[in-house]
């Protein structure tokens, strides 16, 4: 026969045991702890701080470090000030010959089709019609290549672009 304090501490040995293997997956198995933080990508941009005329273009590209492999290295390019990366953003066979795009105040980028397996590295900043100051903005990651997609590297840029009347 069991006694309600034998239940008891049958209970909290239990939850002992549970509360071992909780902490021992959170800290071994990607969960928590700062060891499974991605560690820094490095984002260089060229050029930086572009100063461009109103309703023209400069080509801006972006290098990472450590390069970024096939299938497994992302780049997001967007401007700053608009809800959604994607706004204002375009793929085009030829970006230096890209349709204006209507409806972009910062401005707007157009990027080469990628090929496949490969994100954009540059692409071509246009001017709005307004002088000002605009933020190009590029996020990156590169994912570990297991089934897991962790994020092995994580990083950011901008580039700082003046638009001036002409």
């Amino acid at each position: 026969m069991v006694t309600t304090g034998r239940v008891t501490e049958l209970k909290k040995a239990l939850w002992l045991v549970l509360g071992s293997i909780v902490v021992y997956a959170l800290t071994n198995c990607g969960g928590g702890g700062s060891s499974n933080a991605p560690a820094p990508l490095s984002i260089q941009l060229s050029p930086s701080a572009p100063s461009l005329a109103v309703n023209s273009s400069v080509p801006i590209n972006a290098q990472a470090t450590p390069p970024l492999p096939k299938y497994f290295g992302w780049l997001t390019w967007s401007i700053q000030g608009y809800p959604s990366p994607t706004d204002c953003t375009e793929y085009a066979v030829d970006p230096q010959m890209a349709p204006p795009m209507s409806g972009c105040p910062n401005g707007w980028l157009a990027m080469e089709q990628p090929m496949t397996g490969y994100t954009p590295t540059g692409g071509y900043y246009y001017s709005p019609g307004v002088p000002g100051d605009y933020t190009v903005i590029v996020q990156g990651q590169i994912t570990d290549q297991s089934s897991s997609q962790r994020i092995d590297y994580q990083g950011r840029a901008s580039a700082a672009v003046t638009v001036t009347a002409q």
